[in-house]
């Protein structure tokens, strides 16, 4: 590789250096990073595959790209173009829409951040060009604009890039009684892939690394949710602990990873441990078969009040409703036990008053047969 040359501009020697990397590089392997246009990974792309030639200036059609990767027929298999003060004339892209050809951009003045002794962000233009021209020396090819195409799966129903979506098992201990339990949090595209937004398989992957997965009741939520439980003492492992908490995983002990693309969030079908796959044309997370079954429905007896157990209340009567009758039963039967005390309290005092009766009645026929004798 040649020295930076003083008498060259940063865009000429730019292009020297990218020349020279991929002649060097022909029939090998030279790896650029980008981020995707569509999704949210980093596209790996090598620069020199299916390459035979390189042309610098070389008139393709109407434009002149400042290099020109051919094939073996010398057809333009990609485009590079180095950008410093002013961004590639409009038709280079087109031509390379309408021949299907790949087109990358380096530019020089983009304000990122560097490896080695430039860790943190260049201060002005002369420094951010400097330090991208020291990048492309050693072979670091970050490409800060391009056409192509997004490498991750598609979806089948709208053709959009399919996300990734990460299953974790961990085993943690039961914030209520310590006993160590396999829990399962999901991850989508850097996002939080709450229980409830689990696929089938997804359900089936966490119950298969001893995960109990069950729609439960939360306080805290206000509802219901597919909730992690401890199988020792029934009790729901939160959500809160497993997503937000920041010291939840310095106690976690990774036991498995599932990762798969897809499924497409708006094309998913959605899954409920009690009804099976549904489609979710609404946009909510609650199950249409457990709404119309009255999952969640106001207790008609306590105003403001959600009855979650609706099936108990139509085998044994309502909670409340009983509760209320228990109460009154047994304010019933304490006034009852009350009035029976009471009645055994005068009883005993009605008999202390006989015996009273009696022992004076004996007192007065002592003194008087006391008095006759005398």
């Amino acid at each position: 590789m040649s020295r930076m040359s003083s008498n060259r501009t940063p865009h000429d020697e730019a292009v020297v250096i990218m020349e020279q990397l991929v002649t060097n590089n022909l029939g090998g392997k030279l790896e650029a990073t980008a981020a995707c246009n569509q999704c949210s990974e980093d596209l790996t792309l090598n620069l020199v595959e299916g390459v035979s030639s390189v042309s610098r200036e070389k008139r393709v059609g109407k434009v002149r790209p400042d290099i020109s990767l051919l094939d073996e027929n010398g057809e333009p298999v990609r485009f590079i173009e180095v950008v410093d003060s002013h961004a590639p004339e409009e038709t280079v892209h087109e031509q390379a829409l309408q021949d299907g050809t790949e087109i990358v951009e380096i530019h020089l003045r983009a304000v990122r951040e560097f490896t080695g002794k430039r860790r943190n962000k260049a201060r002005n233009a002369s420094l951010t060009v400097k330090a991208r021209l020291e990048e492309l020396v050693t072979g670091r090819i970050v490409l800060d604009a391009h056409n192509l195409l997004c490498r991750r799966p598609k979806c089948r129903e709208c053709g959009s890039p399919l996300p990734l979506r990460t299953i974790t098992i961990s085993t943690t201990d039961c914030w209520k009684c310590g006993q160590n339990v396999n829990v399962a949090t999901g991850d989508k595209d850097g996002e939080s892939l709450e229980q409830d937004d689990f696929t089938k398989e997804e359900i089936a992957f966490a119950r298969k690394n001893g995960v109990t997965l069950e729609r439960r009741f939360s306080a805290t939520v206000g509802g219901k949710y597919l909730a992690n439980v401890c199988t020792k003492c029934d009790r729901i492992q939160g959500n809160w602990f497993l997503y937000s908490d920041p010291y939840h995983d310095r106690f976690n002990l990774h036991k498995d990873e599932r990762k798969v693309y897809g499924p497409c969030g708006p094309c998913a079908t959605r899954y409920c441990v009690t009804h099976g796959e549904y489609m979710d044309y609404r946009g909510s997370r609650q199950c249409p078969f457990c709404l119309e079954e009255s999952e969640r429905v106001m207790c008609p007896n306590t105003p403001g009040r959600q009855c979650f157990y609706p099936h108990r209340c139509q085998e044994g009567g309502c909670y409340f409703v009983n509760r209320e009758k228990d109460r009154r039963h047994q304010l019933e039967q304490e006034e009852m036990r009350q009035r029976e005390r009471e009645k055994q309290r005068l009883k005993e005092q009605e008999d202390r008053r006989e015996q009273e009766k009696r022992q004076w009645a004996r007192l007065n026929e002592w003194l008087n047969e006391s008095q006759g004798k005398s």
